[in-house]
């Protein structure tokens, strides 16, 4: 994740949240739909305008967890 993206991230409240493969798969596949099928910057709204860099992150993030999974279970 590019430093410049969540320069206040460490202030945020963070959570820790037990979830399962298909719970992460889920999330990943939420995250991916929206980011190919959301509306062009302006027209979005204020509430909506996050950036592309953290869409793509999550979406990394949840694919990194997606494939450890699949690793544990071929071990």
């Amino acid at each position: 994740m590019p430093r410049d993206t969540f320069k206040d991230r460490h202030k945020k409240p963070h959570f820790n949240v037990n979830l399962c493969e298909d719970d992460v798969r889920l999330i990943y596949n939420a995250v991916d739909f929206y980011h190919k099928n959301r509306p062009g910057s302006a027209k979005r709204p204020q509430h909506m305008q996050e950036p592309t860099a953290h869409l793509e992150w999550m979406k990394k993030i949840m694919m990194t967890m997606m494939m450890e999974s699949s690793f544990q279970k071929n071990k």
